[in-house]
């Protein structure tokens, strides 16, 4: 059995390690708060603390209470877990003065609070942030395709918090730290697997969620643009500059070549194109595979879906399925008539 909780806990530091390579990497350029990059990088790191203090607890004697770094841990791995989604989900300028409070407030709370209690607080309140979060996920119900799925996925973490409250209030008598370590161990790991399947099935979920809090949440910010000029440099960077062609391109990127804020090309896709910034880039996407791979019919399909944009076979297959409604492969089967050369 220790064997398999030394596994669970290899694979969270692992992702933890993963995660933050990633997060000071592939998302380096994503539009967040500074205080939620440096949220982000305290949960996975007390992550990985807690699951290394869990098999530490597996393989000693139970101690009659928990050390009171471990109960500081789990307090500060809530808020960043907390502040970490909250500046995904909401506007940087949305942030309340109550919420700047939080950290000292938290830190005060895994100081003082009785040992006994300190670890049923901590994750009751882990658990009401994820619910928060959930309400924020849902006002995005109307610009989101995944948001169900996002809903179903921070509702499961705050049962799991709700969980680990009642392990925690019954650990020190019924229970026993051991079987509390274990069980906290194991949903971590669940955890861990949950965030990298997400992110396998949507890869450019952050910046999609992004966008749709820069469409829900604004009001207007297109009032002194000139929505035909922009409209028509925005065209121009796709149809004539092909941009999309850059696997890497961002809406502040686009923002920035059209003379525009993020907020208000998010905006302006939104109402002249109606379709969210993303949908919009792998439109013109597609437009342009479709054209190779009727123009150029020995190319592979892998080099037609890279040539325009696309980071990876899978995505391009997806996003191709979805728009068209068949494989690229079928799609150039049947406007040449023959099976192409190329697959």
């Amino acid at each position: 059995m220790d064997n398999v909780l030394s596994l669970l806990v290899g694979f969270s530091v692992g992702m933890s390690a993963l995660l933050a390579v990633a997060f000071a990497t592939v998302y380096r350029h994503l539009e967040l708060p500074w205080q939620s990059r440096v949220a982000g990088y305290v949960m996975l790191a007390g992550l990985a603390m807690t699951q290394l203090a869990h098999l530490d607890i597996a393989l000693h004697p139970p101690p009659d209470v928990l050390p009171r770094q471990y109960v500081v841990i789990l307090f500060l791995q809530s808020l960043g877990f907390y502040w970490l989604l909250l500046g995904v989900l909401r506007p940087a300028e949305n942030w309340r003065p109550v919420e700047w409070a939080l950290p000292v407030v938290m830190l005060a709370l895994g100081l003082t609070t009785p040992l006994a209690l300190a670890i049923p607080l901590a994750l009751l309140l882990g658990g009401l942030a994820a619910l928060h979060l959930c309400f924020l996920v849902y006002r995005l119900r109307a610009v989101r395709r995944w948001f169900a799925l996002e809903l179903k996925v921070l509702a499961l973490f705050a049962a799991m918090a709700v969980l680990l409250v009642g392990g925690g209030v019954l650990a020190p008598q019924a229970l026993g730290w051991h079987v509390f370590a274990w069980v906290y161990a194991a949903l971590i790991a669940i955890g861990f697997f949950l965030v990298a399947w997400l992110l396998l099935a949507v890869p450019d979920l952050v910046q999609k969620t992004r966008e749709a809090v820069a469409t829900a949440y604004t009001q207007t910010t297109l009032g002194r643009v000139d929505c035909e000029a922009a409209t028509e440099r925005l065209e121009k960077l796709f149809t004539r500059e092909h941009i999309y062609e850059d696997d890497s391109l961002k809406l502040a990127r686009v923002a920035e070549l059209a003379g525009l804020t993020s907020h208000q090309l998010s905006e302006l896709v939104n109402t002249r194109f109606g379709l969210s910034f993303s949908r919009y880039v792998r439109r013109h996407r597609i437009e342009a595979a479709k054209r190779l791979l009727v123009e150029d019919p020995r190319a592979s399909v892998l080099s037609v879906g890279l040539s325009v944009g696309f980071s990876s076979q899978s995505n391009f297959y997806a996003a191709f399925k979805e728009q068209v409604g068949m494989v690229p492969g079928e799609y150039r089967k049947r406007e040449l008539g023959a099976e192409p050369d190329a697959r």
